[in-house]
Formats: structure tokens, C-alpha cells, sequence
């Protein structure tokens, strides 16, 4: 049982040897169980401020857990490898998988980036299909090693979702709700989904509520069966156990993506990315916040 969470301001200097400079982010902490074994290091430390919104931002890791972000679902690039291609088709959304598969959507179909043939000083490539979506609105959603699409179906009424099968290259329908489907993560057809503020559990044709957060809308759930299930919010991050969680980073607009044991969050107003190492470790822990505080009030 924790007796005590330590609390640190992003203060990067002060918290490992590993960095050579500090870095101090306004309106950023973590949040540790005192003696966890979890760990930060920065792949990209921030640089001066930038306007870049995140509205127009992908963000993803690679098989070489380095950084793709996709800008203004145009532009694909590498910014530790400095790298860019241009997308010759509109990207609606991008996952990867743990695996090191990268899939895209263009709203109609799923597939992947195939290099064009022209000469440009910035190269292009264009999507190469594999599937159609299953529905006009599908969204794809990342799951442990495991790929979704949701979306409402005009027809039925419900919001369905569907798994993707490898061996068939094909989605397949595996759940039809009465709710909408914010986020979604998972592993197969055991899936957990959001709705506004609340966490659900679907498994084995039932439904039930994980988690309820506080305070804000529920934007994105990340899930493998070594670290759990995380959530991310317009201004945290937190890890689901037992019904409770632990929101241990908290920040303005963040963007993560979860591969195997470590967190990687992207700052997109310093072009900064930390990478938190060994997230699993908080599952040893039991915990229980009464309160999770509003960075844009008390800060």
C-alpha cells in the first residue's frame, strides 16, 4: 500500500542523472508512488515554444521506438532523424502497433505507405489499400497488437465495432452499442471504451464501468496486458486499476502513445518528447486518488 506519492515538477535536471540540462515545463508534474521503479528520459528535449496546435497533429512510435508525427494529415516526418515525405492522400487517423505495423485511414479505406515514383525534393508516397472501412465514419483505434475501427451505423442505429482480421484482411464485427465510442483500446474482443467521462468494459458480450473520471472527457485509452489500461485526457494521463486511478502526469494538451512498458508524451508547445519507462511498475502498487486537481485553475 502506498504511504506516500511523491510529487515532482517537471524539472527534468533535478530528477536523474541522465539529462545534461534542465527543463522546466510550466504547468507539468508527475506523480510517483514513492520507490516505483518507473523511470523518464527525454528523445527530444523541448526547444523554444512553438504555435503548433495539436489539432493537427498524429503522433506515433515506431518499430525503432522513434517519433512519427503527421502534420496537417499531409506531411509525414521524423523529427529526431529529420526525415519527411508528403501524403499524396488526406490521413484522417495513423496507429502502430506494437509489432511495428503502421496503418493508416483516409476516412474510406485502411492500408498502408507505399513510396511514389516521382523525383520531389520532398518525396511522396500514397496509401496503398488493404481494406475498406466498415463504415462511412469508422475511426480505427489501436489495441495490443490488435486493430479496430468504430463508428455509428445509420441504418441500425448503434454504434458497432469491428476487428480486424488479419488472415481474412477484413473487419469484422464483434460488439453493437447503444452509446457512442469516444476511445477504444484492447485485445481482441475484450475491449475497453469511453463515452464523455466514463471508462467501460466490454467483455464477454457484457458491459460494465471501470471508471469515471472527475472532471473531463475521456480522450484516448491505450491497452496491453503488460501495462493495463491508460487513459488521456486534454490535460493528463493517468493508469486504471481496480476501478481507481492514478492521473501520474498532468499538463496542458499532451499527446501520448503507449508501446509496450513505456509512455511516451509529446509535448507539441516545445516539441519536446519524454519518454516514462516502466509505467507497468504502477500496477504494484494499490492507490486511490480522492481528487484529481485542475491544472488550469490552480496553476
Amino acid at each position: 500500500m502506498i504511504k506516500h506519492l511523491v510529487f515532482f515538477l517537471i524539472f527534468f535536471g533535478s530528477l536523474s542523472s541522465v539529462y545534461a540540462e534542465n527543463y522546466f515545463l510550466p504547468k507539468t508534474f508527475l506523480i510517483l508512488p514513492e520507490g516505483s521503479n518507473v523511470k523518464i528520459r527525454w528523445i527530444l528535449p523541448p526547444e523554444q515554444r512553438s504555435s503548433i496546435s495539436i489539432d493537427k497533429i498524429h503522433f506515433v512510435i515506431d518499430y525503432k521506438n522513434e517519433p512519427l508525427v503527421i502534420y496537417e494529415n499531409k506531411l509525414l516526418f521524423n523529427p529526431l532523424k529529420g526525415y519527411i515525405v508528403k501524403l499524396t492522400q488526406t490521413v484522417k487517423d495513423v496507429i502502430c502497433l506494437d509489432s511495428g505495423v503502421l496503418l493508416f485511414s483516409d476516412g474510406i479505406n485502411m492500408g498502408y505507405l507505399e513510396m511514389g515514383k516521382d523525383s520531389d525534393v520532398i518525396p511522396n508516397v500514397k496509401l496503398k489499400v488493404i481494406t475498406k472501412l466498415p463504415l462511412a465514419d469508422s475511426k480505427l483505434f489501436k489495441g495490443d497488437n490488435t486493430v479496430y475501427a468504430a463508428g455509428f451505423n445509420k441504418k441500425t442505429k448503434k454504434y458497432e465495432i469491428y476487428l480486424f482480421n488479419r488472415q481474412k484482411s477484413l473487419f469484422q464485427k464483434i460488439a453493437s452499442l447503444d452509446e457512442p465510442v469516444n476511445a477504444m483500446s484492447g485485445k481482441q474482443e475484450h475491449i475497453f471504451f469511453s463515452n464523455e467521462r466514463l471508462i467501460k468494459e466490454y467483455k464477454n458480450g457484457r458491459i460494465s464501468l471501470i471508471y469515471e473520471h472527475p472532471r473531463q472527457k475521456i480522450e484516448e485509452l491505450f491497452y496491453n496486458e503488460k501495462t493495463g489500461l491508460i487513459y488521456k485526457t486534454s490535460n493528463g494521463a493517468g493508469i486504471i486499476k481496480d476501478k481507481a486511478a492514478l492521473e501520474f502526469l498532468q499538463t496542458e494538451n499532451p499527446l501520448v502513445f503507449l508501446k509496450g512498458t513505456s509512455l511516451y508524451v509529446f509535448f507539441s508547445s516545445v516539441s519536446g518528447l519524454l519518454e516514462i519507462m516502466n509505467v507497468d511498475d504502477l500496477r504494484n502498487f494499490a492507490f486511490k486518488v480522492q481528487k484529481i486537481i485542475d491544472i488550469q485553475q490552480t496553476f
